[in-house]
């Protein structure tokens, strides 16, 4: 039945969002999907009048669990993809490096990767960043965010498992055309995981504790998912 529900998905950054974005785009009308970030999602949907909001099918951008509250009690499901912490944080580095564009750049091109990771201003992209999406921004709080995969989200992606994701989720909101030509906003030309010092390696981790253990819990709920489904 989530074919009725608004499907929120939480597009948290550098976890292969931008494509699922692409597909999202070939199952809705453009009036019936609401794209944006959490300032900008509030806005819009505050603005909407009853028969606009009864409209929207779906809901994404960088936003925060929570923006539900905003849905005048239309039923709602969420859905998310969770990405290697490590592999997060290094893709973010290189990313911000890329792009001129970004708010961070001019900092960040003068930084290097292990001042990058240990500067406090940056600690919101470095540290624990998808933990802080899932429990909602209010604190970076693990047993909510748990608790919110639990009993809110209908399938938790994983990005190393993106195509298990996408078809998963694919049936259960009924799309009939799941495929992407290639992986869109791809950090190009980015070190490999091995290639750096295991010192720098070993900061990360510290630094996202908690994502650490989403993310194995999310794959867990992920796995347990696929396992139902091949039994079925």
């Amino acid at each position: 039945m989530n074919k009725k529900k608004i499907a929120i998905f939480v597009h948290i950054p550098k976890t292969a969002g931008s494509t699922l974005r692409s597909i999202l785009k070939k199952q809705y009308d453009s009036n019936e999907i609401c794209f944006g970030n959490k300032e900008e999602m509030i806005l819009k949907l505050n603005d909407l009048s009853e028969e606009e909001l009864e409209q929207i099918k779906c809901i994404n951008g960088h936003i925060l669990f929570g923006i539900h509250e905003h849905l005048s009690n239309r039923p709602y499901v969420y859905y998310t993809m969770l990405r290697d912490p490590v592999e997060h944080v290094i893709s973010e580095y290189y990313y911000i490096l890329r792009e001129p564009h970004n708010m961070a750049h001019d900092k960040v091109k003068n930084m290097s990767f292990e001042e990058f990771i240990t500067a406090d201003e940056f600690k919101g992209r470095t540290s624990n960043r998808q933990t802080c999406f899932i429990s909602g921004g209010r604190k970076k709080d693990l047993s909510i965010a748990k608790e919110n995969l639990s009993n809110y989200f209908s399938v938790v992606g994983i990005t190393e498992m993106f195509d298990e994701s996408v078809f998963l989720i694919g049936q259960e909101l009924g799309w009939k055309d799941i495929s992407y030509k290639k992986r869109k906003n791809v950090t190009k030309n980015r070190p490999m995981r091995d290639e750096f010092p295991k010192h720098v390696i070993e900061t990360i981790k510290k630094n996202n504790e908690l994502d650490i253990e989403l993310y194995n819990f999310g794959k867990h709920l992920l796995e347990k998912k696929i396992q139902n489904l091949s039994s079925k």
